[in-house]
């Protein structure tokens, strides 16, 4: 097996969420590492782990900005209309902007509000404060 095999096969055991993953990629990195000793070779395994490092610090990035959107929230769950926002301000559905809320996973991928898309929520958020505090009943 080539090594851009072996490489693509540990990115997959690192992705697979299984509860024997660990295991696996530490035994197969350690094949690939002892299989693998030219410096073109190791070149190309470290290239493969910075580029992993990267994307594990983006996701928890992510999933950092997802837990303070969570916490932010949560005390007003019951009177933001995630509904109306959703269709008004984002032309989407209830259901997609609950996921980016919750930091579901759709489709192998966590979905979270982008930077965009949280300055949307924002402003959102204020307008209808707005448009209920200049509300008033006679």
């Amino acid at each position: 097996m080539a090594l851009k095999d072996d490489l693509k096969k540990l990115h997959e055991i690192a992705h697979s969420g299984t509860p024997d993953a660990m295991e696996k990629y530490v035994a197969l990195s350690d094949e690939i590492t002892s299989k693998y000793t030219d410096q073109k070779d190791v070149d190309a395994i470290a290239d493969f782990l910075i580029n992993g490092y990267k994307e594990v610090s983006s996701e928890a990035e992510e999933l950092n900005n997802y837990i303070t959107l969570k916490q932010q929230i949560a005390p007003y769950t019951e009177i933001i209309p995630l509904g109306y926002i959703a269709k008004k301000y984002f032309g989407k559905s209830t259901a997609w902007l609950s996921q980016r809320i919750n930091g579901s996973k759709v489709r192998g991928k966590v979905y979270t509000l982008s930077k965009k898309d949280l300055e949307t929520f924002n402003f959102a958020l204020q307008d209808i404060s707005k448009q209920l505090g200049s509300l008033s009943i006679s």
